[in-house]
């Protein structure tokens, strides 16, 4: 079942532009998107679709690997995103459709040498999307995705952590300067295990090549950024943008800046 949040928050203007600001500013958009166009085997590939591609990050470093003639099909549910999207990637080589992936092999006329989505995929129904990818694709053309490490089931590192995170400070901040109480939220969706993924790509017809966990270290001012966006910004409860924003600077203040942060992701490899 495709989580209630799919595209809540993502068709907002504000959304899109400070995302797209994001992916220019940081590195980690780009790093991954390069990790997954490696393991796409992508030399001499024409067609590659950019499933769940929000703003283009990714397709944009898809034009820089594939060949001249290559084209990419990005296909993204969120208007919003898309059109922010278009504007900072213009390339007539890049097609947008607005879409949900699971309904991805309907706007596809052609077979695709490889699909890769970043950072995204756990927020679809993956047995519908694995059917209609695997529709999508040519014989041995390759699906590579990844996954954070909270959605994936996996563990938090062992090692003892210096002092609180940035999250842990932000509801702290919220606590002390605005009564904030946490309340259970809805029960998220059942964790997208690497078992889990093997099993429902393989009953799509798909052979798994590999499954990997991988680690991005980013810095205190890329983790600022990212709760900055509004999809991002935290604690839940009846607060404004605005004062979201107020307690983030608060709980940054606070933070040690020198420490770095650090995720873990889990990376899948699978061949039609």
């Amino acid at each position: 079942m495709q989580p209630p949040d799919a595209v809540a928050g993502w068709d907002d203007n504000l959304n899109a532009e400070l995302y797209a600001r994001f992916t220019r500013d940081y590195p980690f958009y780009a790093d991954t998107s390069r990790d997954l166009a490696e393991r796409a085997c992508l030399p001499g590939a024409r067609l590659v679709v950019d499933l769940c591609g929000g703003t283009g990050a990714t397709a944009a470093v898809l034009l820089e690997i594939l060949p001249s003639g290559a084209r990419i099909i990005t296909i993204d549910a969120a208007a919003a995103m898309q059109a922010a999207g278009r504007r900072a990637l213009p390339d007539p080589r890049v097609r947008w459709i607005t879409a949900r992936a699971e309904d991805a092999a309907r706007h596809i006329s052609e077979p695709a040498d490889a699909v890769v989505c970043n950072s995204a995929i756990w927020k679809t129904d993956t047995r519908a999307v694995f059917a209609a990818v695997k529709q999508a694709l040519r014989p041995g053309g390759r699906l590579v995705f990844n996954i954070g490490g909270s959605f994936a089931g996996l563990p938090a590192g062992a090692k003892p952590r210096p002092g609180p995170s940035l999250n842990e400070l932000i509801t702290a901040v919220a606590a002390e300067q605005y009564g904030y109480k946490p309340s259970p939220g809805p029960r998220p969706p059942a964790p997208l295990t690497a078992g889990l993924v093997r099993e429902q790509l393989r009953a799509a017809g798909f052979t798994v090549l590999a499954t990997e966990t991988v680690t991005h270290t980013g810095t205190l001012e890329e983790k600022r950024a990212w709760l900055s966006i509004p999809a991002f910004a935290r604690p839940p409860g009846p607060f404004t943008y605005e004062q979201r924003m107020e307690i983030l600077e608060r709980a940054c203040a606070r933070a040690d800046a020198s420490r770095p942060v650090s995720t873990a992701w889990l990376v899948v490899t699978a061949e039609a």
